[in-house]
């Protein structure tokens, strides 16, 4: 006899309730025409799983049932059908709208308390024992068998809550997208062990249906702090909660004036039991609730950017970031919502003051990893988000900006305090007559590298970590260089440090592997980068919130270190030579990157 056994739990395909938002608990529901495809799909993933299973049960109404034919179909194993594997009884709630559910409360009742019936309804404790009861006599009869139970999303969620000894008896944690699985393992004189949890990644885009992310008003995406609530963010943070519930939660507006394109929270968490290993607090990313900075966020795709980020690299980059515990991008209204790890007490540095020198190095040293590690990657140009950024604005747009800019800069004075950036806006308008030829080489880059998105270790602890890649993708690598020189450190101590951090980082780029990259061009790509940081400054910036007192201090110290930077490195001379030499740039870099696609 064996000494553990394997329970597939399966989820019925998607009913046309499910995609219309309605509870239907023991009310017949059948599958749609998705269902039907979702529950095709997951039986032929099954064909290859790496576990072999002897026997299917299913609940007996017709959407689990139509879910374990398809599975039987592929695998040639018999169906059996047992009561006790239906749907939670929903009583006074059977068809009701998921946003009647919230308004009921039921959700939040259930959490609270495990024998809530304000619904006549079954109890999630009853649900609990009826359906382990029910496991317990099918594996009875099978005991020498692996079983594929197929039954519905809460009926599953509170099996695997009373197995794994999870509470609430409700399990929302473990609520699971249509046609997914979740596989267990129950050994004989030992505590039961998930081995997979609602595994969905076989199911096409457009046949997943995520019950963390749908439409009604207790689980759609919240657009702003003011919209969390425990329900949604306990169904969010299931998959990194070890059976934790939330009691309670507590968002606290943070980055005030450095949060330009959205905004943050920090959200204190308190729980229901002892929750060991379940993070205490969390920081919360939402767009911004300005329309205008919406606008320009979309046209450069910066939310997509850092949801694309995280979501298709984040786990690999090769230097330190905050976990991402969720992320969704809402295309129709150009939100997004992004559960990130707290890094406190890690800090950032006061970018109005300056960063110290250490950091300055520590993060030169990060970011030649970094590029060193993604150095003409073609793997980039797979993702559309990491399409460079440049080619989002075509050039007659971008003169027409800086004519703008121009007049604006006359009419009000705006930089009278920096008197070589104004000085040098005329020159920059002959570098609209070119197209830009595409970075190369090229890395992943950072696109906003400053001291508000590096998190340093502070005296009560903390590590060290890069965050906001909203502006993340292909460019070139010293772009990232020159916006730290010019943008994070004071005047003073960039004039100490750049040479011997400069050097750093080539050094740095040699030593882990690239290759054909000399130190002049590295310098000649410096000083081209200093034009390209002065023309960003250059355009108006009036679609960037600047409100705060934070903000506009912050952009007083950007405009004078630049304008600093172009005076040192003598950069009208780069700029006067540019519109001649840049044609034959241009070739150069395109033959480069032919012939290395060619080797």
């Amino acid at each position: 006899m064996t000494t553990e056994q394997h329970l597939l739990l399966v989820r019925h395909g998607e009913t046309q309730g499910n995609r219309e938002q309605i509870a239907h608990g023991q009310t017949e529901s059948p599958l749609n025409e998705h269902g039907i495809k979702q529950a095709q799909t997951t039986a032929e993933m099954l064909l290859g799983w790496e576990r072999c299973y002897d026997k299917i049960y299913c609940s007996p109404l017709s959407r689990a049932h139509d879910t374990a034919q398809a599975i039987s179909d592929a695998l040639g194993l018999p169906i059996n059908v047992h009561s006790g594997l239906m749907e939670s009884n929903l009583g006074d709630l059977e068809g009701a709208t998921y946003k009647e559910l919230h308004e009921f409360g039921y959700a939040k009742h259930s959490i609270q308390d495990d024998d809530f019936t304000g619904h006549n309804g079954e109890s999630p404790r009853a649900v609990a024992d009826r359906i382990e009861q029910s496991i317990l006599e099918i594996r009875a009869l099978h005991p020498n068998e692996n079983l594929i139970i197929v039954s519905h999303g809460g009926a599953i969620a509170h099996l695997i809550a009373r197995l794994t000894g999870s509470k609430p008896a409700f399990g929302p944690q473990f609520i699971m997208h249509n046609a997914a699985i979740t596989e267990i393992i129950l050994p004989e004189d030992s505590v039961p062990e998930i081995i997979v949890l609602n595994h969905h990644e076989h199911l096409p885009a457009e046949f997943k249906i995520d019950p963390t992310q749908g439409d009604s008003n207790n689980n759609r995406p919240p657009l702003t702090v003011d919209d969390l609530t425990l329900e949604w963010l306990q169904a969010a943070m299931a998959p990194h909660l070890n059976g934790a519930t939330f009691s309670a939660f507590e968002p606290k507006i943070i980055g005030v004036g450095e949060g330009f394109m959205g905004q943050l929270a920090r959200v204190a968490l308190s729980y229901n039991e002892e929750a060991a290993g379940a993070p205490t607090s969390l920081v919360a990313k939402f767009a911004s609730t300005k329309q205008e900075t919406r606008d320009m966020a979309a046209d450069q795709k910066l939310y997509q950017r850092e949801i694309g980020f995280y979501k298709d690299i984040g786990d690999r980059v090769g230097v330190p970031i905050a976990e991402c515990y969720y992320s969704i991008y809402i295309e129709e209204s150009n939100h997004f919502v992004l559960l990130l790890e707290d890094l406190a007490p890690g800090e950032t540095s006061d970018q109005v003051i300056g960063t110290d020198k250490e950091t300055s190095r520590e993060v030169i040293e990060q970011f030649a990893r970094l590029h060193a590690k993604w150095w003409n990657n073609p793997e980039l140009e797979q993702y559309e988000w990491a399409k460079w950024l440049l080619t989002a604005m075509p050039m007659e747009q971008g003169l027409e900006l800086l004519k703008q800019s121009m007049i604006e800069v006359e009419e009000t004075g705006k930089f009278d305090a920096y008197p070589e950036l104004k000085r040098l806006m005329p020159l920059l308008g002959p570098l609209f007559k070119f197209d830009p030829a595409p970075p190369f080489p090229f890395s992943l880059t950072h696109g906003d590298l400053r001291s508000d998105n590096i998190i340093k270790p502070s005296a009560e602890g903390g590590r060290f970590a890069i965050i906001d890649w909203q502006l993340s993708g292909i460019g070139d690598p010293v772009n990232d260089i020159v916006r730290w020189m010019v943008q994070s450190i004071s005047i003073e101590d960039r004039r100490e440090t750049e040479q011997e951090l400069l050097g750093l980082y080539y050094e740095r780029l040699v030593e882990y592997g690239v290759k054909g990259y000399s130190y002049k061009k590295f310098i000649n790509a410096y000083r081209t980068n200093l034009v390209v940081v002065q023309l960003m400054f250059s355009m108006s910036m009036d679609s960037v919130d600047q409100s705060s007192e934070r903000a506009q201090a912050l952009f007083h110290q950007f405009y004078s270190r630049l304008d600093a930077a172009l005076v040192d490195w003598e950069i009208e001379k780069t700029l006067k030579v540019l519109p001649i030499i840049y044609p034959f740039i241009k070739i150069m870099l395109i033959v480069q990157k032919t012939f290395r696609q060619k080797k």
